[in-house]
């Protein structure tokens, strides 16, 4: 386990490198022109649309967890507090990883540099990764993989995901790149905070053990 653990840590490091060099590349011309081209296609309705799908990052990929730690808490549910927190903490490790590659590499966002596209959301910092993606990627994952596993949440998450990853490109705010970026540090995110908690409870009965 801890072998596959450091080759997927690996592999997410080497998509990114090779993600952050792509950017530099002329594949950024294609991409703004294809985000131009989106946009032409938008209506008032679309744009109010995903506008709304964007703003709703918050409420549900920290509501969610959130509910469940707080249940955990108040009825003393320890795997409702465990899940909770971890997913959580995932989404903060996610946005500091985010935040640091973005102060690092300081790629503008594409309405600053295509005059074509159009700014039609808050766009905050920098563009690589996309912050919003890191955030709905670590939350649609946690939702899959570790508090519900049923079909129609988990159909339901990935729709949601999707549709956050779509949002951020049709507003102009993100390149395909810092989208995909975006789901790479989710990834890490939540894979460093499970090894964490993992190693967190390994520990615990050799604490207790000992006490």
């Amino acid at each position: 386990m801890k072998k596959h653990f450091w080759t997927a840590i690996i592999l997410l490091l080497l998509v990114l490198a090779a993600l952050a060099v792509l950017r530099t590349s002329s594949f950024k011309q294609r991409e703004q022109d294809v985000i131009a081209s989106m946009q032409t296609m938008q209506t008032p309705g679309s744009i109010k649309f995903f506008q709304i799908v964007s703003d709703s990052i918050s409420f549900i990929s920290l509501g969610i967890p959130a509910i469940f730690l707080i249940t955990g808490l108040l009825k003393k549910k320890r795997e409702f507090t465990r899940k909770g927190l971890l997913i959580l903490l995932s989404i903060a490790l996610a946005g500091s990883i985010s935040a640091t590659i973005k102060r690092t590499i300081k790629e503008p966002r594409p309405y600053e540099v295509d005059s074509r596209i159009k700014q039609l959301s808050v766009g905050g910092s920098n563009s690589f990764p996309s912050g919003h993606t890191a955030e709905a990627s670590v939350a649609t994952l946690g939702f899959c993989f570790i508090l519900f596993r049923t079909p129609l949440p988990v159909v339901l998450s990935i729709i949601w995901a999707l549709l956050i990853m779509l949002s951020r490109i049709v507003l102009g705010v993100h390149n395909f790149t810092d989208i995909v970026a975006g789901f790479v540090v989710g990834c890490l995110g939540l894979l460093l905070m499970q090894k964490v908690f993992d190693r967190f409870e390994r520990s615990e009965p050799t604490a207790k053990a000992e006490g």
